[in-house]
């Protein structure tokens, strides 16, 4: 098994994120709250920009995992380049993946200079006890986020 991990261009990869970004949504989605409708044309430009980047796993050349975030400014401390993480998924079974992808995120994190990395994870799905694995690596608890529907 060869694993790669690394940074790629949405539109040089669309297709298969496609496939698992799908699956994602499958996985952590209550039925009915969210329909499944990714704003590609956003993704691409903000990750054209450098704002929202790919860090992608494949196995054997095949896409297996996606880490995402967005760079920004903490704008309540002027100067501090932070990220704030946001989808991340890998296809069950790949658990050590998924680590390695973690790790890597955090090496790219270190290589633009930022401060502060915002972690989340879903309340469903595989991704509902994250929060102990983000404290082994280092990170502390800060809050809560909730979702509300304003629009019905």
């Amino acid at each position: 098994m060869a694993l790669e991990i690394k940074m790629e261009k949405l539109e040089d990869m669309l297709p298969e994120l496609q496939r698992l970004a799908f699956m994602e949504h499958s996985e952590v989605e209550k039925e009915g709250w969210r329909e499944y409708k990714p704003d590609w044309e956003s993704m691409r430009t903000l990750n054209n920009s450098g704002i929202f980047q790919f860090l992608i796993a494949r196995v054997d050349g095949r896409m297996v995992g996606y880490l995402t975030w967005l760079v920004d400014f903490d704008l309540e401390c002027k100067g501090t380049l932070i990220v704030n993480q946001s989808a991340w998924y890998v296809e069950p079974g790949h658990p050590i993946v998924a680590v390695k992808m973690f790790d890597r995120a955090v090496e790219e994190f270190k290589k633009i200079g930022v401060e502060f990395a915002y972690l989340t994870h879903t309340a469903r799905g595989r991704g509902a006890n994250l929060g102990r694995f983000f404290e082994k690596r280092g990170a502390e608890f800060l809050g809560y986020n909730y979702i509300l529907r304003v629009k019905k």
